[in-house]
């Protein structure tokens, strides 16, 4: 099992991770208070969801600017921002995502599997 270079990317990871959980939550939940909007007619609540949806491209910018820097210790692809590259055969999703699936066994297992290389690496620093 491979391990991550220091104790700031490991962090970094974690913060990433937490990004896309919260990435995943806002876009479902301003989604939800959208449509709840249209079909109550309800003023407050489409503000409601104009801030969710200012909210969610704060995140998404958050994530642009710190996805990439979160590699795979053995090949090197970004783990946690979109590449177009051909994932493992053995690669898993959640909820239709490979990023979602990596990020919950981030925050909750503390290791993860690339899809990429489908290698597993633990949480933790070398030093």
């Amino acid at each position: 099992m491979h391990k991550l270079p220091n104790k700031s990317a490991v962090l970094l990871y974690r913060l990433v991770a937490l990004i896309v959980c919260v990435k995943w939550v806002l876009i479902t939940s301003t989604a939800a208070i959208f449509s709840y909007a249209f079909f109550v007619h309800d003023r407050e609540m489409v503000i409601l969801g104009i801030k969710l949806a200012a909210a969610t491209s704060v995140v998404l910018l958050a994530r642009l600017i710190y996805a990439p820097s979160c590699k795979c210790p053995l090949c090197r692809v970004p783990i946690l921002s979109s590449t177009n590259c051909a994932k493992n055969h053995n690669a898993q999703t959640r909820l239709g995502s490979y990023r979602l699936r990596v990020a919950i066994e981030i925050l909750f297992a503390n290791h993860f599997g690339c899809p990429y290389c489908n290698e597993p690496t633990e949480m933790k620093s070398r030093r």
